[in-house]
């Protein structure tokens, strides 16, 4: 006797390896393009603004590049000026404001 499988379940067994198939090519084919980003600001503007910060919210400069240390400084959402001192270490980038200097994630930073 055979077993019985409804076709919803049939269908959708085909649906996740075909999801699954398209994750490996996607892996496969990948030429660095979806790595995150890297930054070298040393060699792009001169100064930022703050991007991506909410109103009524400030963009930390931290002691180090890591989210979970010190703030030695805060810079305004809607802040300009920012110098990066470059190289940077990932998405974090030392910067210099109004005579603080720390690090940055550069994904708040814009041109």
């Amino acid at each position: 006797m055979e077993d019985f499988k409804p076709a919803g379940t049939i269908t959708f067994n085909r649906l996740i390896y075909a999801m699954i198939a398209i994750v490996f090519l996607v892996i496969l084919t990948d030429n660095g393009q979806a790595r995150e980003l890297e930054f070298d600001c040393a060699h792009g503007h001169d100064t930022y603004r703050v991007r991506n910060v909410a109103d009524w919210d400030a963009l930390n400069i931290r002691s180090q590049p890591r989210p979970a240390l010190r703030v030695v400084g805060r810079i305004d959402a809607h802040g300009s000026g920012v110098h990066c001192l470059g190289p940077c270490s990932g998405i974090w980038c030392q910067v210099s404001w109004r005579g603080i200097v720390g690090w940055t994630n550069m994904k708040y930073l814009g041109e």
